[in-house]
């Protein structure tokens, strides 16, 4: 019954370099509202921010992949249900997160959270939008 587990590779990928470049270009950010991230973007605010990364300079390699990561349904298992965000809330302060230029929206780079546990990352990164409460330290 349910979905099928998902298969995470356990040990970081390879086949993403982080583009250092990129997201040092980035501003780090802070979330005050951890409450009020949007799980399940519509097409429409995904395109919004897409088209904010490709602006940015993020890698054509990695744009889609990183959009895709900003729905809920390809988040780890840390991030999966709105149940394990409220159990984690608690851990998101630890996360790297680089501001995606005029959005209330973060890009979590794998290759900047290493430090967090594999259930908290996904390759080659995370988007996570907000209705509000993204700023830039």
């Amino acid at each position: 019954v349910g979905e099928p587990p998902q298969i995470h590779n356990p040990t970081p990928s390879l086949t993403h370099a982080c583009p250092p470049r990129w997201v040092n270009s980035l501003q780090p950010a802070r979330v005050t509202r951890w409450g009020g991230m949007i799980s399940t973007p519509d097409a429409v605010l995904q395109a919004v921010i897409k088209r904010s990364l490709v602006e940015s300079g993020c890698p054509a390699s990695i744009t889609n992949e990183l959009i895709e990561n900003a729905h809920e349904r390809n988040w780890p298992q840390g991030l999966a249900t709105l149940e394990t965000r409220q159990m984690n809330r608690r851990y998101y302060e630890n996360y790297v997160a680089k501001r995606i230029p005029g959005k209330q929206a973060v890009v979590v780079m794998a290759c900047e959270n290493q430090h967090m546990g594999e259930d908290m990352v996904l390759e080659p990164g995370l988007v996570m939008i907000f209705a509000h409460g993204v700023e830039e330290i």
